[in-house]
């Protein structure tokens, strides 16, 4: 068995796509999950799999969501040794005074096109970001709340599918990782 990590986009937000914790994992026992954990109310989700493919992977889970609760829910799937790569090389980390509640990680569904990105003009706003491959990070130095780099700019300019996790919740599940 392999662990993994799938990340929900925008379940249990604002009374939108509500999913208990629980119910999710009962559907995803169905498809034959073990070891399932979740963490937070945000669908966030470590769980054991024989199967390898995870494009596979993502389109069984988001097949039953939708078949278990009416909702078409974008859904990305990573081996246990790519998230806690992504946790420990994380270059924001290397800039000490950054506070790290302001820290986050975009994770996209595939790389962006390198025209999207020289076009993302990132100067045009607060945030610091990095892009690495399928990845962002990111630092908030005004807060994530009141941001205009949300969830919706990055997908819309980088024409990607994008769910974020603060550094926190990265951290947290990174230790559920190595447990």
């Amino acid at each position: 068995m392999i662990l993994f990590v799938a990340l929900l986009r925008g379940i249990n937000v604002s009374g939108h796509h509500m999913i208990k914790m629980n119910d999710l994992k009962i559907s995803l026992s169905s498809l034959g999950y073990q070891n399932i954990q979740t963490y937070l109310q945000s669908g966030n989700v470590i769980f054991a799999s024989k199967e390898e493919n995870l494009k596979k992977t993502e389109a069984l889970i988001e097949k039953q969501i939708q078949k278990d609760f009416g909702y078409d829910i974008p859904v990305m799937v990573f081996t246990k040794e790519f998230f806690l790569k992504v946790f420990r090389n994380n270059p924001i980390l290397k800039t000490n005074n950054l506070d790290f509640k302001k820290r986050a990680v975009a994770f996209l569904d595939q790389i962006p096109e390198k025209e999207l990105i020289n076009n993302f003009n990132i100067e045009n706003y607060p945030e610091k970001l990095i892009i690495v491959n399928r990845i962002i990070y990111l630092y908030y130095p005004n807060g994530i709340g009141t941001s205009k780099l949300n969830n919706n700019l990055i997908e819309s300019k980088l024409k990607v599918i994008s769910t974020v996790r603060n550094w926190n919740t990265v951290s947290n599940i990174s230790q559920k990782l190595l447990q």
